[in-house]
Protein backbone atom coordinates (compact mmCIF):
# COMPACT_ATOMS: atom_id res chain seq x y z
CA UNK A 1 0.00 0.00 0.00
CA UNK A 2 1.63 3.07 -0.96
CA UNK A 3 0.33 6.35 0.86
CA UNK A 4 -0.31 8.68 -2.07
CA UNK A 5 -3.17 5.83 -2.98
CA UNK A 6 -4.43 6.56 0.89
CA UNK A 7 -4.67 10.02 0.50
CA UNK A 8 -6.08 10.46 -2.51
CA UNK A 9 -8.65 8.10 -2.17
CA UNK A 10 -9.43 10.25 0.58
CA UNK A 11 -9.87 13.49 -1.06
CA UNK A 12 -11.85 11.81 -3.91
CA UNK A 13 -14.37 10.25 -1.03
CA UNK A 14 -13.59 12.36 2.05
CA UNK A 15 -11.04 -0.85 11.62
CA UNK A 16 -12.83 1.69 13.86
CA UNK A 17 -9.69 2.51 16.28
CA UNK A 18 -11.48 4.51 18.91
CA UNK A 19 -15.22 5.82 19.56
CA UNK A 20 -14.74 9.71 19.06
CA UNK A 21 -15.31 11.47 22.75
CA UNK A 22 -16.79 14.57 21.11
CA UNK A 23 -20.47 13.55 19.64
CA UNK A 24 -23.06 15.57 19.38
CA UNK A 25 -26.34 14.58 17.87
CA UNK A 26 -27.67 16.80 15.01
CA UNK A 27 -30.95 19.04 14.75
CA UNK A 28 -33.79 16.67 14.44
CA UNK A 29 -35.38 18.81 12.25
CA UNK A 30 -32.62 18.61 9.70
CA UNK A 31 -33.27 15.59 7.12
CA UNK A 32 -30.90 12.59 8.09
CA UNK A 33 -28.33 12.32 6.02
CA UNK A 34 -26.58 8.82 5.16
CA UNK A 35 -23.04 8.40 5.78
CA UNK A 36 -22.80 6.98 2.00
CA UNK A 37 -24.07 10.04 0.60
CA UNK A 38 -21.68 12.47 2.42
CA UNK A 39 -19.07 10.52 0.91
CA UNK A 40 -20.55 10.54 -2.71
CA UNK A 41 -21.25 14.29 -2.26
CA UNK A 42 -17.58 15.32 -1.55
CA UNK A 43 -16.33 12.80 -4.59
CA UNK A 44 -18.91 14.48 -6.89
CA UNK A 45 -17.48 17.59 -5.78
CA UNK A 46 -14.01 17.48 -5.73
CA UNK A 47 -14.63 15.97 -9.39
CA UNK A 48 -16.31 18.80 -10.47
CA UNK A 49 -13.56 21.07 -9.38
CA UNK A 50 -11.18 19.00 -11.01
CA UNK A 51 -12.93 18.77 -14.58
CA UNK A 52 -11.66 21.13 -17.16
CA UNK A 53 -9.24 22.38 -15.07
CA UNK A 54 -6.79 19.35 -14.99
CA UNK A 55 -3.99 20.44 -17.34
CA UNK A 56 -4.11 24.34 -15.79
CA UNK A 57 -3.72 22.51 -12.36
CA UNK A 58 -0.70 20.31 -13.00
CA UNK A 59 1.20 23.21 -12.96
CA UNK A 60 -0.29 24.86 -10.12
CA UNK A 61 0.18 23.00 -6.95
CA UNK A 62 -1.53 25.70 -4.95
CA UNK A 63 -4.97 25.78 -6.50
CA UNK A 64 -4.74 21.72 -5.61
CA UNK A 65 -4.43 22.25 -2.38
CA UNK A 66 -7.30 25.37 -2.16
CA UNK A 67 -9.66 22.50 -4.08
CA UNK A 68 -9.11 20.17 -1.46
CA UNK A 69 -9.54 22.31 1.84
CA UNK A 70 -12.55 23.68 0.17
CA UNK A 71 -14.22 20.43 -0.88
CA UNK A 72 -12.43 17.44 1.66
CA UNK A 73 -11.11 19.56 4.86
CA UNK A 74 -14.68 20.17 6.05
CA UNK A 75 -15.82 16.66 5.80
CA UNK A 76 -12.37 15.14 7.64
CA UNK A 77 -11.91 15.54 11.30
CA UNK A 78 -7.94 16.32 11.06
CA UNK A 79 -7.86 16.74 14.38
CA UNK A 80 -9.57 13.67 15.48
CA UNK A 81 -7.01 11.76 13.00
CA UNK A 82 -3.78 13.50 14.40
CA UNK A 83 -5.09 12.37 17.80
CA UNK A 84 -5.28 9.02 17.11
CA UNK A 85 -1.55 9.33 14.83
CA UNK A 86 0.05 10.30 18.56
CA UNK A 87 -1.55 8.34 20.25
CA UNK A 88 0.24 7.72 23.86
CA UNK A 89 2.84 10.69 22.61
CA UNK A 90 -0.29 13.08 23.01
CA UNK A 91 -0.81 12.91 26.35
CA UNK A 92 2.80 14.26 27.07
CA UNK A 93 2.43 16.99 23.99
CA UNK A 94 1.21 20.13 25.33
CA UNK A 95 -1.60 22.15 24.08
CA UNK A 96 0.41 24.39 21.80
CA UNK A 97 2.29 21.10 20.18
CA UNK A 98 -0.73 19.75 19.10
CA UNK A 99 -2.41 22.57 17.46
CA UNK A 100 1.22 22.54 15.16
CA UNK A 101 1.05 19.05 14.66
CA UNK A 102 -2.35 19.01 13.50
CA UNK A 103 -1.83 21.43 11.47
CA UNK A 104 1.56 20.29 10.06
CA UNK A 105 -0.38 16.61 9.61
CA UNK A 106 -3.12 18.17 7.37
CA UNK A 107 -1.10 20.65 5.57
CA UNK A 108 1.87 17.95 4.99
CA UNK A 109 -0.79 15.31 3.65
CA UNK A 110 -2.31 18.08 0.96
CA UNK A 111 0.81 18.89 0.17
CA UNK A 112 2.59 15.92 -0.65
CA UNK A 113 -0.56 14.04 -2.27
CA UNK A 114 -3.06 16.71 -3.31
CA UNK A 115 -1.14 16.27 -7.14
CA UNK A 116 -2.19 12.87 -7.06
CA UNK A 117 -5.88 13.96 -7.33
CA UNK A 118 -5.48 14.46 -11.26
CA UNK A 119 -5.55 11.26 -11.97
CA UNK A 120 -8.48 10.30 -10.44
CA UNK A 121 -12.10 9.87 -12.85
CA UNK A 122 -15.62 9.68 -11.74
CA UNK A 123 -15.57 5.70 -12.93
CA UNK A 124 -12.68 4.88 -10.81
CA UNK A 125 -14.98 4.68 -7.05
CA UNK A 126 -17.96 2.91 -5.58
CA UNK A 127 -19.64 3.80 -3.50
CA UNK A 128 -22.22 1.20 -1.52
CA UNK A 129 -25.66 3.07 0.33
CA UNK A 130 -25.69 2.86 3.45
CA UNK A 131 -28.63 2.32 5.65
CA UNK A 132 -27.72 3.31 9.19
CA UNK A 133 -30.68 4.57 11.56
CA UNK A 134 -31.05 8.37 12.93
CA UNK A 135 -29.41 8.70 15.81
CA UNK A 136 -26.29 6.48 14.80
CA UNK A 137 -22.46 7.56 16.22
CA UNK A 138 -20.22 5.88 14.04
CA UNK A 139 -20.46 4.16 11.00
CA UNK A 140 -18.58 2.25 8.34
CA UNK A 141 -18.85 3.50 4.64
CA UNK A 142 -17.86 0.53 1.97
CA UNK A 143 -16.15 1.47 -1.43
CA UNK A 144 -14.02 0.17 -4.05
CA UNK A 145 -11.41 1.57 -5.57
CA UNK A 146 -10.45 1.14 -9.20
CA UNK A 147 -7.42 1.47 -10.36
CA UNK A 148 -6.06 2.84 -13.90
CA UNK A 149 -5.02 -0.50 -14.63
CA UNK A 150 -8.27 -2.19 -13.82
CA UNK A 151 -7.42 -3.54 -10.28
CA UNK A 152 -9.80 -2.97 -7.49
CA UNK A 153 -9.14 -2.23 -4.32
CA UNK A 154 -11.80 -2.24 -0.77
CA UNK A 155 -11.68 0.98 0.50
CA UNK A 156 -13.70 1.30 3.95
CA UNK A 157 -14.06 4.81 5.45
CA UNK A 158 -15.32 5.49 8.92
CA UNK A 159 -17.03 8.63 10.29
CA UNK A 160 -18.89 9.56 13.05
CA UNK A 161 -21.65 12.21 13.66
CA UNK A 162 -21.18 15.74 14.62
CA UNK A 163 -23.63 18.49 15.44
CA UNK A 164 -23.08 19.94 11.16
CA UNK A 165 -22.93 16.11 10.13
CA UNK A 166 -21.04 13.22 9.06
CA UNK A 167 -17.14 13.49 9.58
CA UNK A 168 -14.32 10.83 8.43
CA UNK A 169 -11.69 10.90 10.59
CA UNK A 170 -10.06 7.04 9.31
CA UNK A 171 -9.74 5.08 6.00
CA UNK A 172 -9.05 1.60 5.69
CA UNK A 173 -7.42 0.39 2.21
CA UNK A 174 -6.79 -3.24 1.85
CA UNK A 175 -6.81 -4.22 5.43
CA UNK A 176 -4.83 -1.35 6.25
CA UNK A 177 -6.03 1.81 8.37
CA UNK A 178 -4.77 4.97 7.35
CA UNK A 179 -4.03 6.01 10.90
CA UNK A 180 -2.69 2.86 12.31
CA UNK A 181 0.25 3.36 9.61
CA UNK A 182 0.96 6.72 10.41
CA UNK A 183 1.30 6.24 13.58
CA UNK A 184 3.72 3.00 13.03
CA UNK A 185 5.55 5.88 11.20
CA UNK A 186 5.87 8.71 13.03
CA UNK A 187 5.43 6.79 16.37
CA UNK A 188 9.40 6.03 16.65
CA UNK A 189 10.33 9.36 15.29
CA UNK A 190 8.95 11.01 18.07
CA UNK A 191 10.48 8.70 20.64
CA UNK A 192 14.10 9.10 18.98
CA UNK A 193 13.80 12.37 18.31
CA UNK A 194 10.87 14.38 20.32
CA UNK A 195 7.87 15.73 18.85
CA UNK A 196 9.14 19.19 17.88
CA UNK A 197 11.14 17.29 15.28
CA UNK A 198 8.75 15.48 13.65
CA UNK A 199 6.34 18.42 13.28
CA UNK A 200 9.66 20.50 11.58
CA UNK A 201 10.12 18.10 9.20
CA UNK A 202 6.06 17.61 8.25
CA UNK A 203 5.88 21.33 7.99
CA UNK A 204 8.94 21.28 5.73
CA UNK A 205 6.84 19.24 3.63
CA UNK A 206 8.63 15.85 4.30
CA UNK A 207 6.36 12.83 3.16
CA UNK A 208 6.21 10.28 6.30
CA UNK A 209 8.44 7.95 4.56
CA UNK A 210 11.32 10.42 4.21
CA UNK A 211 11.18 10.79 8.38
CA UNK A 212 12.46 6.91 8.79
CA UNK A 213 15.83 8.34 6.70
CA UNK A 214 16.64 11.13 8.39
CA UNK A 215 19.32 10.68 11.42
Amino acid sequence: MKAVTLIAVAALAGPLMLAPAAYAAPSQTAAFEQPSQMIQSVANEMLQALNGHRAELRGHPEKIAAIVNKYLVPHFDAQLAADLVLGRYGRTATAEQKERFIQAFKDSMVKNYGAALLEFHSNMLTVYPTHVKPGTKVATVRTVFKRSNGATIPVLFYVYMTPSGWQAFDLNVEGISYVTSYRAELGPQIQQHGLDAVIERLQAGEKPAALKKQP
